[in-house]
């Protein structure tokens, strides 16, 4: 009877460290995980962020319902001050600029025609 629970607590002991092998190796893969997982969600949170999302409008539009998002051309600023090599620079192309259609658009605040600031 002694020598059966000898095996018992000798097989239990093993049955543990067994045990605790294989969770000691699956921490260590999700601690490789976690090391690579933030830049996995940066990538992530970059791909989804490319462009622009609209703006919340909740309380923009001083009491006029619905108020919602709309984007809208940008006037580009005509001061802006044009570095020196622009001038230098041949056309990019003999038909001109190629950016000649490029039409900022910006985000506002909308309800019954009227625009606002968001």
């Amino acid at each position: 009877m002694a020598m059966n629970s000898l095996q018992s607590i000798i097989i239990s002991i093993l049955i543990t460290l067994h045990l605790l092998s294989l969770t000691s190796n699956s921490s260590r893969v999700h601690m490789n995980l976690s090391k690579t997982t933030p830049i996995r969600v940066l990538l992530y949170e970059e791909k989804t962020r490319l462009g622009s999302t609209p703006p919340s409008c909740h309380n923009k539009c001083n009491l006029c319902h619905p108020c919602m998002a709309v984007q809208v051309p940008t006037m580009p600023g005509h001061n802006r001050v044009k570095p020196v090599d622009y001038y230098d620079q041949p056309p990019a192309s003999s038909s001109g600029n190629r950016y000649s259609n490029y039409k900022p658009l910006g985000w506002k605040c909308r309800c019954n025609g009227q625009l606002y600031n968001p």
